[in-house]
């Protein structure tokens, strides 16, 4: 059974390891998908004019939606930077999980099933986005964002480059914790 809150944690971090793969997956896919539909809406409130009587301030809608949609339109080009610091933001939060796994052999070895795992689930990701790239919209809505591109296109390398970094940090923790004894036990 565990013992005490640093197994739990630490158990649990190879969960978060997993989710946090299948959320770098999920996450371009929703920022893709926003991005398109503001600039597929901006595009439909371009096209679209009408005259407004008796109005001090504007004269027709591309003047008022100016001055109202096209401000937070422009805030498209954000989520692209969103999901690039996303992809890593969560892998130094993996990176850092690999170091707090080190604290037991157990998990060190737990922690290399786990990458040899994940680095298959990341060519089967990777085949589910290629194929989803043979659709025309969905290409489309993928363009501007070509980090993610690249990090999906080429998943089970990055899974693996990232998991074999967190199992060499682990290994670094691990072997900290080996080398480093109280002050206590050095005084002879």
């Amino acid at each position: 059974m565990l013992d005490n809150f640093d197994d739990i944690v630490t158990k649990g971090s190879l969960v978060v390891i997993i989710l946090s793969f299948l959320s770098i997956f999920v996450s371009g896919l929703f920022f893709g998908i926003a991005y398109y539909v503001m600039d597929t809406t901006e595009d439909a409130f371009r096209d679209a004019n009408c005259t407004i009587e008796n109005n001090v301030l504007v004269e027709n809608c591309q003047e008022l939606w100016e001055l109202s949609l096209y401000p937070f339109f422009a805030l498209k080009d954000l989520l692209i930077w969103f999901s690039f610091f996303f992809i890593f933001a969560l892998v130094l939060g993996l990176l850092i999980l690999g170091y707090k796994s080190g604290k037991s052999p157990v998990l060190l070895g737990l922690l290399i099933v786990f990458v040899i795992v994940l680095t298959y689930g990341g060519i089967e990701l990777s085949n589910v986005y290629r194929s989803m790239l043979e659709v025309d919209v969905f290409r489309s809505m993928m363009t501007e964002f070509t980090v993610y591109n690249k990090v999906m296109l080429y998943f089970p390398y990055f899974v693996f480059f990232v998991g074999l970094m967190s199992v060499l940090l682990s290994l670094v923790n691990y072997q900290r914790t080996k080398v480093n004894s109280p002050r206590e036990l050095l005084d002879y």
